[in-house]
Formats: C-alpha cells, sequence, structure tokens
C-alpha cells in the first residue's frame, strides 16, 4: 500500500499529513515528530511506542523506526540542523512520549508559516547550539553530487575537519550529509515531474535504482510506494 497525502518541505523542515503505507525500519538525519490523528499509530523499533489519537512523539536523529499501521492517520514534521542553523545538544537515545500540550498545538498546524512556528516553539524550549556557519553556508550552495572532498574544498577546511564538524552538527559524517541533501532535491523535483529518472538527475544520483537505495535506506519506502501518491509542495 502506497502512502497519500500532502507534504511541505522547506529548508531544514518537512511536514507530511499522510495516511501511512508500506515502510522498513530506517533511520535519518532529521528528528521526526508524529501525531496521531484520527486513529491509534504505533512507532515501532527496539523500544516500540503506541500513540492514541492526539498523542505525539519525538523521534531522535539516527534512532532507526518504522511507522503502522497501514492507512492510520498522521502528522509528522522533520527538523534538522539547517533549520535556523541550530543543532539540538540534548542526545536522546529512544523515542520519548510528548506533552499533551505540544500534541495538541501540533495538530492545529494547517499551513508552512504555522509549522515554523510550532518548530520555532518546540525548540525554544530545548537546549540548542549553532552550527558551524562555515558549513551551513556551503551547504547551501552546494549541487547535488557534489563529493566530500569538494564541499571540504568550499568550506576551506581538510577532509577530517570536515567530517569531524559534520558528525558534531549533523550526526553523521559528510559523505551521509550530503546523501540527505541529494533525497531532498530529487524530492523537490517530483512535485513538478512524475519522472523517476528526473528526480535522479536532479539529486545527482547515477539512475533510478541509486535513488531508490538512498530513498529506502533513509525513510524505508520506495519512490513508487512513498512518493508517488504525495502532493509535494515546497516552503521558502
Amino acid at each position: 500500500m502506497p502512502w497519500s497525502g500532502t507534504m511541505l518541505l522547506g529548508v531544514g523542515w518537512a511536514m507530511i499529513n499522510v495516511r501511512i503505507g508500506e515502510n522498513r525500519a530506517h533511520r535519518h538525519v532529521a528528528h521526526q515528530i508524529s501525531l496521531a490523528l484520527d486513529s491509534p499509530c504505533e512507532i515501532d523499533g527496539a523500544q516500540p511506542m503506541r500513540l492514541a489519537p492526539g498523542e505525539a512523539a519525538l523521534i531522535p536523529a539516527g534512532v532507526a523506526h518504522s511507522l503502522s499501521p497501514i492507512g492510520a492517520a498522521v502528522r509528522t514534521i522533520y527538523i534538522d540542523p539547517l533549520f535556523r542553523g541550530m543543532r539540538n545538544t540534548v542526545q536522546r537515545p529512544t523515542t520519548v512520549k510528548l506533552h499533551k500540550s505540544d500534541g495538541a498545538s501540533l495538530r492545529t498546524v494547517d499551513c508552512g508559516e504555522a509549522a515554523r512556528q510550532w518548530i520555532d516553539a518546540y525548540l525554544g524550549t530545548r537546549s540548542l547550539s549553532r552550527i558551524d556557519h562555515r558549513l551551513q553556508t556551503a551547504l547551501g550552495r552546494t549541487e547535488p553530487g557534489t563529493s566530500p572532498a569538494k564541499l571540504a574544498k568550499a568550506v576551506g577546511l581538510s577532509s577530517t575537519r570536515l567530517r569531524e564538524l559534520a558528525v558534531r552538527d549533523f550526526g553523521v559524517p559528510t559523505t551521509k550529509l550530503l546523501q540527505w541533501l541529494q533525497l531532498q532535491h530529487a524530492i523537490d523535483t517530483l512535485r513538478h515531474s512524475a519522472s523517476l529518472a528526473d528526480a535522479a538527475a536532479a539529486g545527482g544520483f547515477s539512475d533510478q535504482a541509486h535513488f531508490t537505495r538512498r530513498l529506502v535506506e533513509w525513510f524505508g519506502v520506495t519512490p513508487s510506494l512513498g512518493l508517488a501518491q504525495l502532493e509535494i509542495s515546497i516552503v521558502r
């Protein structure tokens, strides 16, 4: 069963309002906050969690998980350090249920601006630290398919030092960080082209199969099941 619904994609954040489709265990750079809407939702992983309608949970970056059951309605917000150039310095190794007020306020979010305001308010209660401005600037100018060595040259750092910064600020080495950005470029293309070949090329992937492998790795879905029936909009 495919995922269906809508996706808003911004810089360092995204929001989906969807019916859950098939997915497998995965982990990614972004913190994920999922809200069960009109029926219970299960977060599967090392420590499974059940969300009743109206309850939300934080799945920290790097934590393996999947969502079920198929057909359940969820609202999910993804936040990575490119949003406002800030990273969460409190590392939680497991999924945690949020306060009822967080779920209630997330339920009212109905547009891109409201989503950004909600994220700002949510992050305002967390311990944050600014990411390296050189890396942030360079990532904003990076072309899909850029190599770690080329990015290191653009930042003016050695590849080793850049890797250290990527791990500190994003939780993954430079290679993985660039893969994460490639996927966002490819997903952006799908909003105005149904061609997986176009999306793969826009993301700097060698072919459709390469794009599919990365999407499964980072989001647990194939393009046909995870993206084909989503209405994608870009929020600048």
